[in-house]
């Protein structure tokens, strides 16, 4: 894993195998953790990995905040243009930034923007939570957490609305919002950031099923705690994979979305029969095809610490 400090501006890229192309998520705050962006870049390894692409994970950061934030992202943007053009990097915006801040990059990006959309991401988000409930959401209930100031918590909860699913939001979340873990629900849908549930809260869960909108939301202490009572987790690598491998697909949003479903609907039924569940069987398939590719030495799988 190699951390990149640009010149330009206080920022960061995280690029977990090094000289692999890598994608990942920009984020902008007051201070980006590295331990996180090396967390996110780890996932999306994962993801590439068990769709079996030969790309890497990143994930970069800008320290900025109120005045700061027009001139820093303009310099990150100016700073990473030739190796986002050059296809050795691909960025997409993560919290704190919108699309039209990152425009630039977009523009210089080869991918297919139509992949990268919010819905594509809410197409696999709706399969995984249909795999996890027995292979549909309707009339089933479900809770979604957070908001992570991207387009994706609105998108998934039109996606699983439109299948019939009824979204319940607890009352009083809004003040105590870890109080969405002890909602009586069939399932979660998590991602607002990495590590939002934890173990604390794993021992509220009422749900049968965790499954991840964005990144790596549970920590290994909660993984272990579900697992133990019988709630299912989904990998995120999987049930978020949409917006990471929907670029590298062809055709409009609808057509893309439809791939991902697929594609996540296909490889979590070939992992559901396997005796230590599906997110670690998915763990094992990742590493079996990093291994055809890479001498990287990849330690620590994709959960939050």
């Amino acid at each position: 894993m190699s951390l990149q400090k640009l010149s330009s501006t206080d920022a960061f890229v995280v690029v977990d195998i090094n000289d692999a192309p890598a994608t990942g998520p920009v984020r902008m705050g007051r201070k980006i953790l590295q331990s996180s962006a090396k967390d996110l870049a780890r996932s999306i390894t994962y993801t590439f990995a068990i769709c079996e692409m030969q790309r890497s994970g990143a994930s970069a950061g800008i320290n900025a905040e109120g005045d700061a934030t027009t001139e820093a992202v303009s310099s990150f943007v100016d700073e990473l243009s030739e190796v986002v053009a050059g296809g050795g990097l691909h960025l997409d915006p993560g919290k704190g930034l919108t699309a039209s801040e990152l425009a630039p990059l977009a523009d210089a990006d080869s991918r297919n923007s139509a992949g990268t959309d919010a819905v594509v991401q809410a197409s696999g988000v709706l399969a995984a939570t249909a795999f996890a409930l027995g292979g549909t959401v309707e009339g089933k209930k479900i809770a979604i957490e957070g908001n992570n100031g991207t387009p994706i918590p609105a998108a998934v909860e039109a996606a699983l609305t439109t299948a019939g699913a009824t979204i319940v939001t607890p009352e009083g979340i809004e003040d105590k919002p870890w109080m969405i873990w002890g909602a009586d629900v069939d399932a979660i849908c998590a991602g607002s950031k990495p590590g939002t549930l934890t173990h604390q809260g794993a021992g509220m869960v009422k749900a049968s099923a965790i499954v991840p909108w964005g990144p790596i939301p549970v920590t290994t202490k909660a993984f272990a705690q579900l697992r133990r009572a019988g709630v299912q987790v989904l990998p995120d690598f999987i049930s978020a994979s949409g917006t990471t491998v929907g670029g590298y697909m062809d055709g409009d949003s609808q057509m893309v979305s439809a791939q991902v479903a697929q594609q996540v609907s296909g490889m979590l039924e070939a992992l559901s029969d396997h005796e230590d569940g599906v997110l670690l069987a998915a763990c094992y398939r990742a590493e079996e095809f990093l291994k055809t590719w890479t001498d990287a030495k990849i330690f620590g799988r994709p959960l939050a610490a």
